[in-house]
């Protein structure tokens, strides 16, 4: 340790390490660990949980400790508070004393115990919205973390193609300045004409700016990748390609399925329904009256030296009988089931419509996974004919850097629609509602394939 702090101060040793590479699994977890939305959801569920104690503690006997000071020369008051300090006395009797007291001070203190006998229903309907708030909550984080594991994939997703076509048209840019050079050679020796020559620099300079601008889109992808995981870009280092990956034929009415069972939105909606549901049945019950038992202990005291007790006990019972709010409170809270149905309903249809746009994106991009590949080939193929033949004299150098060009293009197409592949299946997981854990590592083993 102080030899590694010798040489770094010396200068002798790096500032910083290079970070490892991830893989797509690891960067899904380490942005887990950090994503605010992913944290605030889950906070959420612990509020849930701990409004569930809450509500079940609302059953347990509770105690209440008073205190109060009064003064005062009500006769009524005077009288009754001597009494209850048990501290009248043969001439509090006088009428003089009884019609004109003086001024009394009276300190009341009491302990009061109350047990919930009956409360119209009220603790059972908050028992039951604390377990539905707690499910929808648990459904709100498992959203927020499938979006952000799509974030991550189709960040990860962008890094490699952007990777991938940068190596692409470096090497065709290598080739086709190698290429143009030999041209140049040959030119001076008047082999070459002029203006195949300046054309061939032109679809070079095409190649080379192509190639920077792929440099800038890598970096801005690394960025955005780096932002989520709360690293350096500079730094930051992935690990996988862009592989080759058959596309499982799968039913688009099955998809749509899995979703309106597996979308943890639509669970939400459902519980937010039936909350809705509960609260309008206790609104039906709230004129229904609340019992409790009770007991306490109380002390007067006027100067605190005597502190006589006095018991009771008992049952009282609320029935609010005038509550002018009762009918609007129906009112609102049948409102509220109604529009929660129909916020469910608006969602199931949303999602059914989502699914069938992800599913089409997805199998166009398969559809055409095999053309661009196919092209790519043959791209690659006719560079290889052009090439000898502008060796032997018998092709021109325009025609190479054009069979250069055109497989760059077809590389590029062909990145681009295993790009389309590999995050159309991400996103149509997501759409499901099946973007977890086991889906992850299935789109990191389809990075590890080679291409």
């Amino acid at each position: 340790m102080v030899l590694s702090a010798i040489l770094f101060l010396a200068g002798l040793a790096p500032v910083s390490a290079q970070s490892p590479a991830y893989t797509l699994a690891a960067a899904v977890d380490a942005v887990l660990q950090r994503n605010p939305g992913v944290e605030s959801a889950g906070r959420r569920v612990a509020e849930a949980e701990a409004a569930q104690r809450e509500t079940r503690t609302r059953r347990l006997p509770t105690l209440a400790v008073n205190s109060s000071f009064t003064r005062g020369d009500n006769p009524v008051y005077v009288f009754g508070t001597l009494m209850n300090q048990r501290s009248f006395t043969q001439a509090d009797f006088a009428l003089d004393s009884l019609n004109h007291p003086g001024l009394t001070n009276n300190f009341r203190s009491s302990f009061e115990l109350g047990v919930p006998l009956f409360t119209g229903f009220q603790l059972q309907s908050r028992e039951r919205l604390g377990r539905l708030g707690r499910d929808a909550a648990a459904s709100g984080h498992e959203a927020a973390a499938q979006s952000a594991r799509y974030s991550v994939v189709e960040s990860f997703l962008q890094v490699l193609l952007q990777k991938g076509l940068l190596e692409t048209l470096q090497s065709r840019v290598d080739a086709s300045a190698a290429d143009v050079e030999s041209a140049r050679r040959l030119r001076e020796k008047g082999l070459v004409l002029g203006s195949d020559y300046y054309a061939a620099q032109a679809t070079l300079g095409g190649l080379q700016a192509w190639r920077i601008r792929a440099d800038a889109g890598l970096a801005a992808a690394k960025s955005r990748l780096a932002a989520l995981l709360g690293v350096s870009a500079s730094a930051l280092d992935v690990k996988g390609t862009l592989s080759h990956r058959d596309c499982a034929p799968e039913s688009e009415s099955e998809l749509v399925a899995q979703a309106l069972r597996q979308r943890p939105e639509l669970a939400a909606a459902a519980l937010q329904e039936q909350m809705a549901g509960v609260s309008q049945r206790q609104a039906g019950l709230s004129l229904l009256p609340a019992v409790e038992a009770f007991g306490a202990m109380e002390t007067d005291t006027r100067d605190f030296q005597g502190n006589p007790w006095n018991k009771m006990f008992g049952v009282r019972a609320r029935l609010p009988l005038g509550d002018p709010s009762y009918l609007p409170r129906r009112s609102r809270a049948r409102a509220a089931l109604e529009a929660s149905r129909a916020e469910a309903r608006g969602a199931r249809e949303s999602i059914g419509m989502e699914v069938s746009q992800v599913y089409e994106g997805w199998r166009g991009a398969c559809a055409s996974l095999p053309v661009a590949k196919d092209t790519a080939d043959k791209a690659r193929q006719s560079l290889e004919l052009f090439r000898p033949l502008y060796r032997e004299g018998r092709q021109s150098i325009i025609e190479v850097l054009r069979a250069e060009e055109g497989m760059a293009k077809a590389q590029a197409a062909y990145l681009e629609s295993l790009y389309g592949v590999h995050a159309g299946r991400a996103r149509l997981l997501l759409a499901a509602g099946a973007l977890d854990s086991a889906a992850i590592g299935d789109l990191e083993r389809g990075l590890e394939a080679a291409r």
